[in-house]
């Protein structure tokens, strides 16, 4: 458990360097990025693997885009949802959503539930 929530913490610091440096995507408040940071890890652990499953037979047809566009639409539709969180466009939201996917894969290889 402690290793999840390490996780969420510096998953919410790399998402407070995306907002800070990418333009185009703008949060209002420190404590709606850290409400971010906590929805998206959440989403990540428990809607991404269903929507995984159910995708499963398109993704031999589509060659694995399924799982691409699983992975820009679960956080779009987090920061979507909640206050505060304004993306601006397309580049933006892809940008931001491969950062923090790559960020993310390098922390779960690194950081270990116990």
């Amino acid at each position: 458990m402690s290793g999840f929530l390490l996780r969420i913490i510096i998953n919410a610091v790399i998402l407070i360097v995306v907002v800070a440096e990418l333009p185009g995507i703008f949060v209002d408040t420190l404590g709606g990025t850290l409400l971010g940071a906590t929805i998206v890890g959440l989403a990540n652990a428990a809607i991404r693997p269903l929507l995984a499953v159910a995708a499963l037979p398109f993704n031999a047809l589509t060659l694995g885009g399924i799982t691409v566009m699983t992975n820009i639409f679960t956080p779009f539709m987090v920061v979507k949802a909640l206050p505060g969180f304004q993306i601006s466009g397309a580049v933006a939201l892809m940008t931001g959503v491969l950062l923090m996917t790559v960020c993310s894969f390098m922390l779960s290889k690194v950081i270990h539930d116990r």
